[in-house]
Parts: C-alpha cells; structure tokens; sequence
C-alpha cells in the first residue's frame, strides 16, 4: 500500500551538497534558504525540494527556516571530511530505523535483486509521489543511498542486497568476560573386543564450562561402569 513519504528532489550529487552546506551552520541555529542555496551553488528551489526528505531524516529542523541537528552536523563534516566508515554508520543507522527505507531494502533481498528500473518504480509507487523527473531523481537517491550504507550493491543494471557488507553485530568486552568459558572434550569412555577380534570403542564429545569437568567425569564413570555390567 502507497504511503506518504518524502523523496528526495534531485540527484544524490546535489543531496550531498545540501547537507554538507547546512552542517556549515550551528546546531539549532535557523539558516536561511539563500544562504544553503549559495553554499551549495545550486538555485534555492533545488535546496527547498530536498529539506523535506531531509527533515523526515532528522538531519535539519522543521519551520521556515531550516536548522541543522546534531545529526546532521556528523554526517555533513563525515562527507566533507570524507570519512567513508561514518557515513556508512549514519546512513546504515537511518536505514534501520525507518520503516520505509527498511522496507525498499527488504523488497530487494525478498526478490533475489531487482533491475534498478523496477526499484525506482517501486519505489516512486511505495512513497504515493507522483512521477515526474524531480521524484524520479530521487527514488534513484534512495538507491544510492542503500548503496553508500553498503546495503546494497549495483551490477550490470541489477540492484542485489549486499548482505555481506551489514556490520557485525559487536560483542563487548563485559559480554566476553561474563561468557562462561568453555571446552571441547572427546572422552573415550569404553573399549571392547569380541570373539572375532573386533574392536570397539566407545566415545562421547563433551561441550562444556570447566566448572563441569569433575561433574562430567562422575557421570561417566557410571556410564562404564554399566556398560561392563
């Protein structure tokens, strides 16, 4: 079912510079349309197209004029300071957690991968905008934004999830420590040989803490002890 969100309205070259040019201002402080315009050299009607996408982002404030949120800040220095790791983190985040963003990159890992011309379809249809060339522009952002998180890769004009690229779920030291430690034992516990001469033994692989070690080894004892009975 169609929904209202916001696309971007141009390229994402000119979202780039949108961003940057507003992380050039203080946190909460309002800056004018004209003054982003003149930042970033593209016309205001350019800049204004785009801050709607860019407040449903939580990357600049909502009211006439617009101010840049903390968010904002770390993502436009990140750009302008090209500092890959943190906008794959910021954009990868965003993807997360918002609930149309997520669902565009489901419908590509459900698909097996789709032709970048479906997607922004898809995508252009999913978001209940009209089509024209502004909105195309950017349903093609959205893309390339799953792209800059490294959720997605492009290939031969098909757009496949990128699993390999989510970052590893991270494990804490405190985690580590309280993690009980624990060892792989192959114990053999009973060796026979029939009349024939055949022998057989008996082995049993043991996967526990070292704290179970003496509790193990009575429990075995029993064990070849019933198996000679």
């Amino acid at each position: 079912m169609a929904e209202n969100f916001k696309l971007p309205g141009s390229s994402y070259e000119e979202l780039v510079k949108i961003i940057k040019a507003y992380s050039t201002g203080k946190i909460g402080t309002p800056m004018a349309l004209d003054a982003v315009a003149q930042a970033t050299g593209m016309d205001k009607t350019v800049v204004s197209r785009n801050n709607a996408f860019l407040v449903q982002m939580g990357f600049i404030s909502e009211g006439n004029k617009k101010a840049p949120t903390q968010e904002g800040m770390d993502l436009g220095r990140a750009y302008s300071l090209k500092m890959d790791e943190q906008v794959v983190r910021i954009w990868t985040q965003k993807v997360e957690s918002d609930e149309f963003l997520s669902r565009m990159l489901s419908a590509v890992r459900i698909r097996n991968g789709m032709e970048k011309t479906s997607l922004v379809n898809h995508i252009l249809y999913s978001s209940g905008s009209s089509t024209n060339n502004n909105t195309r522009a950017g349903a093609n952002t959205i893309i390339e934004i799953l792209k800059s998180a490294n959720l997605v890769l492009e290939s031969e004009g098909k757009i496949i999830a990128n699993d390999n690229g989510t970052p590893p779920v991270s494990i804490t030291e405190e985690s580590i420590l309280n993690e009980p430690s624990k060892t792989a034992v192959v114990a053999p516990i009973y060796t026979s040989t029939n009349s024939k001469g055949i022998v057989i033994n008996l082995n049993v692989n043991l996967d526990i803490t070292f704290e179970q070690i003496d509790e193990a080894s009575e429990k075995i004892k029993l064990l070849i002890e019933s198996l000679k009975e």
